[in-house]
């Protein structure tokens, strides 16, 4: 009776340190450097499908910072250093070492998701793209070289790394195993390039992940409110009369857009900058449209929302547009912008001699088949 009574002992001692042992794996803790930023406060955030839920705060002292959470769940959060963005990692039962250069090159170490989903940034190209990128904005300042020539040498870096790093999301999404990562890249990159095709991949592993997770609902909450502005865009404008607008090209001369559509079978008016990689992307498809449909009454104008003429001009000569190309030079402050209305590019609306809207912010295969169909 001895025996069992301490065999039973033995057992409720080994289950209490397995219980602690689980207890203690369920923490996620982040502790780093942060160079010359003593004093400031370091905030883990997580934002939800409708809020920012802060989890944890610290403040540097001796260039140091240690943040420790319980891990309800994974999932993703982001790293604020006072108030700035400090980088994306994974809520996960893991200790990260996290490390802040002076120009606001971050890395970590540890954890089983941060890597992975975080992986754009050892690439050489994306390092080379960045470095290049913080030497041209002194740091990333952007407004320190506003309105000059080097805001738009830095126009190619910034595109660049955005798109490195949008083409590796998209690609976990697409090809890596385990449905967690697909869930969280598929926040990260914003269900994008193809949000159908993206959440058609995510709805297949759903029921894995679990749809009472934060990472389900947020997605969710990201695919309805995307769906909901797509359609008030495609529904803005749509059936009523175009606007006329008065704008320059890059000679300066001036130009009204009412003559250009009463000249032409259907105008595509095309909001587009400088800055935008999407817009520019989408040029090689507008070209061959144009190439296609110019004879048979399809004309192309072209509304820059560049404030820099330079970052206009440079990218009109590197994308070798044969149509009409124009702006007033005052980006989201445009009238016209405000008229049609844009709040985010590219935007477009196509409209017909008569001058009424007859499609309104269609993208790639869908504003082809609109060009083909009216123009057959």
């Amino acid at each position: 009776m001895k025996a069992i009574e301490n065999l039973k002992y033995v057992v409720l001692i080994l289950l209490m340190g397995f219980t602690s042992t689980v207890i203690a794996q369920q923490k996620f803790t982040i502790s780093g450097n942060a160079p010359g930023k003593d004093g400031q406060k370091v905030e883990l955030v997580r934002y939800t499908e409708g809020s920012i839920q802060k989890l944890g705060v610290d403040t540097i002292k001796d260039e140091k910072f240690e943040i420790s959470v319980p891990v309800d769940e994974v999932s993703l959060a982001l790293l604020q250093i006072d108030k700035n963005f400090g980088g994306t990692v994974v809520v996960e039962p893991a200790s990260l070492k996290y490390t802040i250069s002076a120009d606001g090159t971050f890395g970590t170490q540890g954890g089983k998701y941060t890597p992975v989903l975080n992986g754009f940034l050892k690439s050489k190209e994306f390092i080379a793209a960045d470095n290049l990128f913080k030497k041209l904005t002194k740091g990333g300042n952007i407004a320190a070289i506003r309105g000059t020539k080097e805001e738009w040498e830095m126009i190619a870096p910034f595109l660049k790394k955005e798109d490195l790093r949008s083409s590796y999301l998209a690609n976990l999404v697409r090809t890596n195993s385990d449905p967690k990562v697909k869930v969280m890249a598929a926040i990260m990159c914003e269900l994008q390039p193809d949000a159908a095709k993206t959440m058609e991949i995510v709805n297949k592993v759903a029921s894995q992940v679990g749809e009472n997770t934060i990472m389900m609902r947020r997605v969710r909450s990201m695919e309805k409110q995307q769906a909901a502005a797509l359609a008030r865009r495609h529904e803005g404008m749509l059936g009523q009369q175009f606007t006329d607008f008065t704008a320059v090209n890059l000679k300066a001369e001036s130009m009204n857009l009412a003559p250009v559509v009463k000249a032409n079978k259907y105008t595509l008016l095309q909001f587009w900058a400088s800055w935008c990689g999407p817009c520019r992307k989408e040029i090689p498809l507008l070209k061959q449209l144009y190439a296609k449909y110019k004879s048979k009454g399809f004309e192309i104008v072209s509304f820059s929302m560049d404030e820099n003429k330079y970052n206009w001009e440079k990218a009109s000569e590197a994308e070798k547009m044969k149509w009409i190309n124009v702006s007033d030079l005052r980006a989201f402050n445009s009238g016209v912008a405000k008229t049609y209305p844009i709040f985010g590019i590219p935007a477009n609306v196509i409209i017909d001699q008569t001058g009424k809207i007859v499609a309104s912010n269609l993208l790639d295969k869908d504003l082809e088949n609109k060009i083909t169909e009216l123009l057959k």
